[in-house]
């Protein structure tokens, strides 16, 4: 069954959304290698990575092509994580809570569409509750910091 085009729309955002996820904690994980984090960014790296997959085969279920790229979100975020990076250990952990903030309120917005049928509905409510776990964690990560002058992006 084909989807309305708002909804294949939505999806493509989420589905790029994801890929933009999934580079951020490339570079997280460039900033936090060694580092007591570094575990913890790892397993959220590949939740992205799973949500990737799960979005992209309902896309392709209903006859769209998933995104080549991040686009125009990606590349915003790839400046600012940069710039973050160098700054401090905090403000990195910030942007990708910040993101992950983003994407839950994609899929929440997502799981008020009345044309999703019960299969697709499941996905989104799974990928909605990672997002929880990853906004919950990230959090977790943040009050941990130490109180250590920042360390240096390797």
């Amino acid at each position: 069954m084909a989807l309305s085009k708002p909804l294949m729309d939505s999806l493509m955002s989420q589905y790029r959304g994801e890929l933009s996820a999934i580079e951020a904690y490339d570079r997280a994980l460039q900033k936090f290698a060694g580092q007591n984090e570094e575990a913890e960014l790892v397993r959220l790296r590949e939740d992205h990575v799973s949500a990737v997959n799960r979005l992209g085969a309902i896309i392709r279920q209903h006859g769209g092509l998933e995104p080549e790229s991040s686009g125009a979100w990606g590349s915003l975020t790839t400046g600012l994580e940069r710039l973050a990076s160098i700054v401090n250990d905090e403000v990195p952990l910030r942007v990708l809570h910040r993101g992950e903030v983003v994407g839950y309120e994609g899929y929440a917005k997502l799981l008020s569409d009345p044309q999703l049928d019960a299969d697709i509905l499941r996905e989104i409510q799974g990928l909605l509750d990672h997002s929880q776990d990853h906004l919950t964690r990230l959090e977790r990560m943040l009050e941990q910091l130490p109180a250590a002058p920042n360390r240096p992006m390797i």
